[in-house]
């Protein structure tokens, strides 16, 4: 046996207790034990480091006094009931820090055996709050998926509805369906660039009255640098695309010498509100028409709800005239400009 002596498996038999708390302590887990009576009798350097307690202090039951109130219940009866059972067990709960801040912990405990008889328990613990931090982020972004998501279908199934008319040919259904979609497309691109965050009012109206007006000279728009919501930015969208294509069509983009203004100004309110004025001038006679279409009734209605705001359209003698209001946040005019250069840029 003498070419046994001095090997890894001799020196793996040879570790005492010392050795192995030495180990513990450099273990990147926190790391406990509890003997037969289910009460903690060590703690590594690690458990000690993160609790700011001293060994005296946490053997016994002291440890379960670090148990956040709201999971001290639950974590005992899970420790215990395992104990009981000498079954094995993994559970998550808070335990205070040394700074006072209650962390998220999963831990594992099993039983372990001497010669055949039950000893007590081994566990370990490991910080899982950023695992749940982020589990908690994809339930709320996957929520808000699934509303944003039903929101656009149901504007998409009214523009539908309003886009295949008996009055209409296919072909002309199928382009006004398509524009409308090209158009909420757009709007949505917008807040793709800005991850679905705020948008500055002015990148809304510079980005959808770009197609419109390539030369930039018969439509005007001059407001405050205000911010809004992706809602709010899509209806905005959608409003002044419908508005466009009925001024190129039947108003005072359909002549030569026909001119829009798009003014908005700010109220301070206790949320803030935005109030559009868009004015058409030099077209074609303005009649009231007979039946409201597609066009003012998705500025009236849908854009109002979608918007929370109000939304008017007036057919004035001179020429069309959309009054709407929603809600808004002042926002810095370096930052408007920033958000605005690039869609400048594409619509030149």
């Amino acid at each position: 046996m003498s070419e046994y002596r001095d090997t890894p498996f001799e020196r793996a038999l040879a570790i005492g207790d010392a050795a192995f708390h030495d180990l513990a302590d450099f273990a990147p887990v926190m790391i406990w034990r509890s003997g037969t009576d289910a009460l903690c009798d060590w703690f590594n350097k690690p458990w000690l480091d993160f609790t700011g307690k001293r060994m005296e202090e946490e053997v016994g039951e002291g440890w379960a006094q670090g148990v956040h109130p709201d999971d001290y219940d639950r974590c005992l009866a899970t420790y215990l009931g395992a104990f009981q059972a000498r079954e094995p067990f993994s559970m998550e709960y808070r335990l205070r820090r040394h700074d006072g801040e209650y962390i998220w912990l999963l831990d594992n405990g099993a039983p372990y055996y001497r010669d055949d008889h039950f000893a007590g328990y081994w566990g370990s613990c490991v910080d899982v709050s950023a695992h749940r931090d982020a589990q908690q982020a994809q339930r709320i972004l996957i929520n808000e998926l699934n509303h944003r998501v039903k929101n656009t279908l149901a504007v998409v199934q009214a523009i539908a509805a309003q886009s295949f008319r008996d009055d209409r040919s296919l072909a002309e259904s199928r382009q006004t369906f398509e524009q409308r979609l090209l158009a909420l497309a757009g709007a949505h691109d917008l807040l793709i660039a800005r991850s679905w965050e705020e948008v500055a009012l002015r990148a809304v109206v510079d980005a959808t009255i770009a197609p419109h007006d390539p030369g930039g000279n018969r439509i005007r728009a001059d407001g405050p640098a205000l911010m809004l919501r992706p809602e709010t930015s899509v209806s905005v969208a959608m409003a002044l695309h419908e508005l466009l294509t009925n001024a190129g069509k039947y108003g005072a983009l359909s002549t030569a010498k026909g001119t829009v203004r798009i003014d908005w100004t700010y109220r301070q309110t206790s949320g803030g509100m935005l109030r559009i004025d868009w004015k058409e001038s030099g077209g074609p006679p303005v009649h009231l028409p007979s039946q409201r279409g597609f066009g003012t009734r998705f500025i009236e209605r849908v854009l109002a709800d979608q918007a929370r705001g109000m939304a008017q359209v007036r057919f004035e003698p001179d020429g069309v005239r959309c009054i709407f209001e929603a809600p808004a946040r002042a926002g810095s005019r370096l930052a408007s400009r920033l958000e605005t250069a690039p869609a400048s840029v594409e619509g030149g």
